[in-house]
């Protein structure tokens, strides 16, 4: 060792001993464990160790952490900038081929039954959310009233075909009195023709007063004659009235059968039935809602804003997710759209001519029809007004 280095060596000396520290030396094969402790005091200023309170100098290790560390954060911010540009790659694909709206639900035809003519409940022959087929009978009202009617209105009838029997047959008894006329008013005729001849061209074959007594006999048959037609056109015109009496009659009649008809209320498709308001006994009177039924067919409207219709046309492809059904995606196609925004609908449509005009973005519903192959065993569960998304593609 050099003079700048020089150092008392003890072998397997106290580590307490002179506040010295130790150094392990790992023996070569054959020679015996020795410890080497090296007095620090000795050692130049630039060649001692910190104090233990001040914890070791760096490694290697140490002094190779701070770039470690800038490396993985020049990594990590390389990844996340990828990750954005990525990201907002997909979101501008996405928006460049898809319309999207959460403002859709799905739509059905619903039937309000209400009775045509009021009465008194006498059966109620369906439940809550049963299945009908069309036609099928629901419930029926006391139709006692409405037989009485009925009946009424078979008597009148009755009476106006008795009534017009009766104008047919003085019709043909006064055609009977204009025949039996018209046969005198000619030979009344023909009486006075002669009758004349004789008074003028045979010297007075006949006398004046027969003469005047054949002409006054045509001119009565001619009067009965025209009296004959005049009641002959008096009993057509009775024929006439009893036609229009028969006619108001079976008008009647039909009216009171269509009556007693309603007290049968009948499904008016096939569906299910829902919001059933009827029971035995009760009273009901015409227009009531008494029981809703639901068509099993169903489609979604969805509403965009006009912001979104100016890609969207009739039959584009659509996606359609139902919140009732988690993790199930419907594909349907776009079946058009309203002729009118939402607003134009509604009770009070907006004026827009008011001096207190805010402009709004506004909302046009579109009808989604959905393909039957999609729905699968989804098809029977899907109930008018559960909410939904909808994307429709737009782009290629």
């Amino acid at each position: 060792m050099n003079a700048t280095t020089t150092a008392t060596s003890v072998i397997r000396a106290d580590f307490t001993a002179h506040g010295t520290r130790t150094r392990d030396h790992r023996p070569q094969p054959g020679q015996r464990a020795e410890r080497l402790v090296v007095e620090e005091s000795n050692l130049p200023a630039t060649h001692r160790r910190a104090p233990a309170t001040e914890g070791l100098a760096p490694t290697v290790e140490h002094r190779r952490r701070p770039l470690g560390r800038r490396l993985a954060l020049t990594t990590l911010a390389g990844v996340l900038l990828l990750a954005c540009v990525f990201g907002g790659y997909r979101w501008w694909r996405y928006t460049s081929r898809w319309v999207t709206t959460d403002n859709a639900y799905v739509s059905a035809r619903i039937h309000t039954v209400s009775p045509r003519v009021a009465g008194t409940v006498e059966a109620v022959l369906v439940d809550e959310n049963q299945p009908v087929a069309a036609g099928a009978l629901l419930a029926r009202l006391d139709p006692r009233d409405l037989e009485v009617r009925r009946q009424q209105a078979l008597a009148q009838v009755a009476q106006a075909r008795a009534q017009l029997r009766q104008a047919e047959a003085n019709i043909a008894q006064a055609r009977a009195q204009v025949s039996r006329e018209q046969a005198r008013a000619t030979k009344a005729q023909q009486d006075s023709a002669r009758a004349k001849s004789l008074y003028e061209g045979s010297a007075g074959a006949i006398s004046r007063q027969e003469f005047d007594q054949a002409q006054a006999e045509a001119q009565a048959a001619d009067a009965a004659l025209a009296g004959a037609r005049s009641a002959l056109e008096s009993a057509a015109a009775a024929a006439t009235a009893a036609q229009a009496q028969e006619k108001v009659a079976l008008a009647n009649q039909q009216d009171a059968e269509l009556q007693l008809s309603y007290t049968s209320l009948v499904a008016p498709a096939t569906g299910r039935i829902g919001k059933k308001n009827l029971e035995t006994g009760n009273r009901v009177q015409p227009g009531q809602a008494v029981l809703a039924l639901v068509e099993p067919e169903a489609w979604v409207t969805a509403n965009f804003k006009e912001t979104q219709l100016a890609r969207m046309k009739p039959g584009q492809p659509v996606k359609v997710r139902v919140d009732a059904f988690p993790g199930r995606t419907f594909s349907g196609r776009l079946d058009s759209l309203s002729p009118a925004s939402g607003a134009q609908f509604a009770l009070l449509p907006p004026d827009n001519a008011t001096g207190n005009f805010t402009k709004i973005v506004q909302r046009v519903p579109a009808k989604i029809v959905l393909d039957a192959a999609s729905l699968q065993d989804c098809a029977e569960r899907l109930a008018p007004g559960m909410s939904a998304v909808v994307e429709v593609r737009v782009g290629e």
